[in-house]
């Protein structure tokens, strides 16, 4: 296999940025294959090779091949978020959550004010707000010479693994929102102040355990995708 020059590594650019392309995975996962594929042939080659690839790597087969990826992305990170919640409720993990649990209870049982409680609450979301905060500025790193590879691609280019993970930071904020007020519009008669402590808490536990299993997710993912 031969080195491409630098006019041949321009033109293969050129040639992916021409399909828009906007998952950092497809545009890496497909430039690989270009880059490969012509380190075989000779320097007279090239062109009806680059021309070869383009008829098989068609404007339609990439977004295609990129719907399905963000679709499967989505699916697993789903799948392996339930997989980490699981393992929580495991007979090694048993103590872990029960901890979890006492401690919550046992704060929201010493709040004496819903202001008290409103600061239970956010806790998990401030995990995540600093999870999201640094998974964000690595997001950044890790994109930064694919963005600068693909300079004037014309359209944002994003991890299409890290989209769903934030989309899922973000979820617990309308989680919270209707924990808190949709009981208040149901059961607007009733005297709610009594109970506040026990369902303050049980939305806490669920909301750490959601932030906890994210981050793991984080976690595992990290060692081996785009993000």
């Amino acid at each position: 296999m031969r080195q491409l020059t630098e006019i041949e590594l321009q033109e293969i650019r050129r040639s992916i940025m021409r399909k828009e392309i906007s998952s950092a995975e497809i545009l890496m996962e497909i430039y690989d294959h270009y880059f490969s594929h012509l380190q075989k042939f000779s320097e007279a080659e090239f062109h009806d090779q680059l021309v070869e690839l383009d008829q098989k790597f068609t404007y339609g087969y990439c977004h295609a091949l990129q719907f399905r990826f963000n679709k499967k992305a989505k699916e697993d990170i789903h799948q392996t978020q339930w997989m980490v919640v699981r393992k929580y409720f495991c007979t090694s993990r048993w103590l872990y959550l029960a901890g979890i649990l006492v401690l919550v209870f046992y704060v929201a049982t010493q709040a004496k004010t819903e202001k008290e409680l409103g600061i239970l609450l956010l806790s998990p979301m401030m995990l995540l707000l600093l999870a999201n905060m640094a998974f964000g500025y690595q997001n950044i790193k890790k994109l930064r010479p694919i963005k600068k590879t693909f300079k004037g691609i014309g359209i944002p280019i994003n991890s299409s693994l890290a989209l769903p993970i934030t989309e899922r930071m973000y979820f617990p904020i309308l989680m919270a929102q209707i924990f808190v007020y949709v009981p208040k519009l149901i059961f607007s008669q009733i005297d709610l102040p009594p109970f506040l402590p026990a369902v303050s808490a049980a939305i806490t536990v669920l909301l750490t355990l959601y932030a906890v299993s994210l981050l793991e997710v984080l976690k595992i993912k990290s060692k081996t995708a785009l993000i």
